[in-house]
C-alpha cells in the first residue's frame, strides 16, 4: 500500500520457509522456489493454479487470483502496488525539478512543448505449463489504454484527465535493429513467480525501452521503480511488472481491477510519480516538497480501496487519480502538475527513452497554401502567393500564422521570383521558378528555404569510462535565456544559456553522437556536430 524509499536491494529480501510448513512443502514439490520477499510478503502460484501467500501472519492458500485480491491478506500486506524507490546518485544531470524531495512544475515541462513517444516491449512470462498466456490483441489493448489515459483521449475512460502528451507504442525495432512486434514470450515457472534474474536474461536496453513484464508480479497487482532517487535508470531491474490477469482491456481477473489501470498506475511510478496518499494529511503550504510532491492533488490520509468519493484530510480525496488505490472504474486522471513532473522525468532522468514524432524540426514548419505546386500559368502574369508557418515543437505558433505576397513579372528562360517572411530570427524564402516546360506556358515549381539568424557556434568533446559516455558541449552566439539541446535529432532537454552543458549517456563500445543546439521560440540554430567517444 505504500511507496518505500529504501537503499538498493532492500526491496529484495530472502525468505526461508519452515520445512514443516505444508504450503511450503507443496511448493517445493511443485518445483517452485519461494525466494522473493517484498514488504514481508511473497505470493506464488503453483502449476495447478493454487495461490500461496506467505507473510508475517503465516501462510495462506487461495483457489484463484480473484479470491486472493478480495482477501484482507492482500490489503494488509500492501500488495496493491509495491513500487520501490532506490537511493543513489543521479547518473545524468541536475534533477532538482523532479527529485525525490521536490517537484517544480515549470512551464518548460508543459505538455504543449512537444509530444514524447515511448517504445514499449512487453515480455509475457508463463509457467512451464503455460499459465500466464496473453494474446497479442490483449497486449495491444493495454497499449491503447495507456494512450487513452496519458493523452486524455475524448470518448474514453481517460478523457477527464490531463493530456500529458506522452504516447506509447509497441517497439518496431529491437536493440539489434531487427524488426519486432514488441512482444516476447517465455516459459519458465521461476520467472513466472517473479523470481530469478529474468530481467538480465530477457530485458531490452532499459535506457531506450520501457520493459513491461507480465507474470505474478510477486503477488502484487503490479510494481515499478521510481527513478527520482537515483540508482534505477538503465539497471537490469528497471521496468514495470504487471500481474498477467490484470493486464489489458476486460482483463481476466474481473472487476474491480480489469480495466487496465494497473499498468497506468505503474507507468506513472516509472515516470516519477508517488502515491497520492504519500505522507498522509501533509501540510498544504509545502505541497511541492512533502507528501506526493504534487500541489494539485489533495492530501489523503490513506489509500482508497472502496468508494469513488471520500474525504479524509478536510478536502475531497483524489480518488479519481491514477496514483491512488481506487478501483479501476474510479480512476480517470492525472493532474497538470503530475503531467509536468512526468515530463521532467523524461527530460532529466530517462533522457534516452522518449522519441519525438516524425517531422518535429528545429525551425517552424512552412506550408504553401496557394498556388499548388505544378500549377500552370501564362508568362507575364502576376502570381498571388499564400503560405502558413507553424512551430510544432514549442507551441509558440500553435495557431499558425498566415503569409501572403504577390510575385509580379514575366517568367521565362529559367528565371525565378521569390518572396520572404521574417519569423523571429528565421528568414523563410519561397520561390517560383520557370520550368521552361512548354512555349507560352510554364509550370510553377515551388520551394521553401529556412535559415536561422546568427548561427550558434557549437563544439563538443566526448569521453568514455566504464560504459558511461560523457559529452561536454560548449557554444556561443545564442541570445535567449534557454537553449534546446538535440541529440541524434531528438530533443534532449532545455538548459540555461550559459555556454556549456554536460550530458552522460550509457553506450556500448565506441561510436559517435550527433548534437545540435537551438534558441527557444524559433531562434537561431547551430550546425549539427558529431562527437566521437
Amino acid at each position: 500500500m505504500r511507496t518505500t524509499t529504501l537503499p538498493a536491494l532492500i526491496c529484495f529480501l530472502l525468505l526461508t520457509l519452515s520445512a514443516g510448513d505444508a504450503a511450503a512443502q507443496r511448493l517445493q514439490a511443485e518445483g517452485v522456489s519461494p525466494l522473493l520477499l517484498r514488504d514481508h510478503a511473497v505470493v506464488l502460484q503453483s502449476d495447478d493454479g493454487a495461490i500461496f501467500s506467505f507473510n508475517a501472519n503465516g501462510s495462506f492458500t487461495y483457489s484463484s487470483w480473484s479470491e486472493y485480491f478480495r482477501s484482507d491478506d492482500f490489503r494488509l500486506n500492501g500488495m496493491r502496488c509495491t513500487a520501490c524507490g532506490l537511493d543513489g546518485d543521479s547518473f545524468y544531470r541536475s534533477t532538482s525539478d523532479c527529485s525525490s524531495v521536490l517537484t517544480n512544475p515549470a512551464d518548460i515541462y508543459d505538455p504543449s512543448v512537444v509530444r514524447y513517444r515511448i517504445p514499449v516491449v512487453v515480455h509475457i512470462i508463463m509457467s512451464d505449463s503455460g499459465i500466464g498466456a496473453i494474446s497479442d490483441q490483449m497486449v495491444a489493448s493495454q497499449i491503447e489504454i495507456l494512450n487513452e489515459d496519458f493523452l486524455a483521449q475524448p470518448g474514453t475512460n481517460g478523457a477527464p484527465g490531463t493530456n500529458v502528451e506522452v504516447e506509447f507504442f509497441l517497439a518496431t525495432e529491437d536493440p539489434l535493429g531487427q524488426p519486432t512486434s514488441g512482444i516476447t514470450r517465455h516459459y519458465n515457472t521461476t520467472w513466472y513467480n517473479d523470481s530469478g534474474n529474468y530481467e538480465t536474461a530477457i530485458g531490452w536496453d532499459q535506457n531506450r525501452y520501457l520493459n513491461i513484464y507480465t507474470n505474478t508480479a510477486g503477488g502484487a497487482l503490479g510494481y515499478a521503480y521510481l527513478p527520482s532517487g537515483g540508482g534505477v535508470v538503465g539497471q537490469s531491474f528497471d521496468g514495470v511488472r504487471i500481474l498477467w490477469q490484470a493486464f489489458g482491456r476486460n482483463a481476466p481477473i474481473g472487476a474491480p481491477y480489469n480495466l487496465g489501470r494497473t499498468a497506468t498506475h505503474e507507468v506513472g511510478h516509472y515516470l516519477g510519480l508517488y502515491h497520492t496518499f504519500e505522507g498522509g494529511c501533509a501540510d498544504a503550504s509545502s505541497c511541492a516538497s512533502n507528501g506526493d510532491l504534487i500541489c494539485d492533488t489533495n492530501p489523503e490520509s490513506s489509500p482508497n480501496f472502496d468508494s469513488c468519493a471520500r474525504v479524509t484530510c478536510g478536502s475531497q480525496d483524489p480518488v479519481q487519480n491514477y496514483l491512488d488505490y481506487s478501483d479501476d472504474s474510479c480512476m480517470s486522471m492525472f493532474t497538470p502538475h503530475q503531467a509536468r513532473r512526468m515530463r521532467c522525468t523524461l527530460e532529466n532522468w530517462r533522457v534516452d527513452l522518449a522519441q519525438t514524432p516524425p517531422g518535429t524540426d528545429l525551425a517552424p514548419n512552412v506550408a504553401i497554401v496557394t498556388p499548388s505546386n505544378g500549377a500552370s500559368f501564362a508568362p507575364g502574369l502576376s502570381i498571388d502567393f499564400s503560405a502558413s508557418a507553424n512551430d510544432n515543437e514549442d507551441g509558440d505558433l500553435s495557431s499558425g500564422i498566415a503569409w501572403s505576397s504577390s510575385l509580379d513579372g514575366p517568367l521565362g528562360g529559367g528565371a525565378s521570383l521569390s518572396t520572404t517572411l521574417s519569423l523571429g530570427d528565421h528568414v523563410i524564402t519561397a520561390s517560383v521558378v520557370d520550368s521552361q516546360s512548354q512555349p507560352g506556358e510554364d509550370s510553377i515549381q515551388l520551394s521553401v528555404e529556412e535559415s536561422g539568424g546568427s548561427a550558434i557556434q557549437l563544439s563538443g568533446v566526448g569521453s568514455k569510462k566504464s560504459g558511461r559516455v560523457r559529452v561536454r558541449l560548449t557554444w556561443s552566439g545564442a541570445s535567449t535565456n534557454k537553449v534546446k539541446v538535440f541529440r541524434n535529432g531528438k530533443l534532449v532537454t532545455k538548459t540555461g544559456n550559459d555556454g556549456k552543458f554536460v550530458e552522460r549517456v550509457r553506450r556500448k563500445g565506441h561510436g559517435s553522437l550527433r548534437y545540435r543546439l537551438a534558441e527557444t521560440r524559433g531562434g537561431a540554430t547551430s550546425d549539427e556536430i558529431i562527437v566521437n567517444y
